[in-house]
């Protein structure tokens, strides 16, 4: 039995969205009223962050700044991620909706994201909220629809953009940079292709 060689187990490619596709999802929900603001911040959040589903729905109004958001994550940790100057004004257009919405309301709970009673999301609600965009933006049927593929998307993104896998760990609330290097199996020949023209050492010499 010591001389048997075990067999390599296939690994999971994560396949997740195409930027259009993740485009065509912010569009699918508007700023007109209280439900649709909220879902389109929720997508954005989703991409431009990669926060877990988990911590957006416990997402807390106090923990947001002008340029980063505090997250309390898995393990009970708390980290910060950064947010763009485009979520910023989602975000912006997002709150004034809500408080206009809610202003004679009396709200029980500090959550970010409040259901149209003013209670905190559940899972499933932001499932829905994704699928939904999902259907509407038209997208591939062999992509799963979900905050989890998002979360996915944001960090592939991240990294073929140029993050390095240390930076993006963190970010996404890893325990460790192996769990990140899982994303860069999913990054198509082409995208490799081209992050590499752009560090190539040659066209870099000063």
């Amino acid at each position: 039995m010591s001389r048997i060689k075990l067999l390599k187990e296939d690994k999971t490619v994560i396949k997740t969205f195409t930027d259009d596709e993740v485009s065509r999802m912010i569009k699918a929900y508007d700023f007109k009223r209280y439900l649709n603001a909220r879902n389109k911040v929720i997508i954005a959040m989703f991409v431009d962050t990669a926060i877990r589903s988990s911590e957006l729905i416990n997402l807390e109004t106090d923990w947001i700044n002008d340029t980063n958001i505090r997250i309390f994550g898995k393990g009970a940790k708390w980290r910060y991620v950064p947010i763009s100057l485009m979520l910023r004004k989602y975000m912006i257009r997002y709150e004034r909706i809500k408080e206009g919405y809610f202003k004679d309301k009396q709200l029980a709970y500090n959550n970010y994201f409040l259901s149209r009673s003013g209670r905190p999301l559940t899972t499933a609600q932001i499932e829905h909220v994704v699928r939904e965009a999902g259907i509407k933006a038209g997208v591939r049927k062999d992509i799963r629809c979900s905050p989890h593929t998002l979360r996915h998307y944001a960090i592939q993104s991240n990294l073929r953009n140029g993050l390095d896998l240390y930076s993006c760990s963190r970010i996404a609330g890893h325990e460790n940079i192996q769990v990140t290097k899982r994303y860069l199996q999913g990054i198509e020949t082409e995208n490799i292709l081209e992050m590499a023209q752009s560090t190539s050492p040659l066209m870099n010499l000063k």
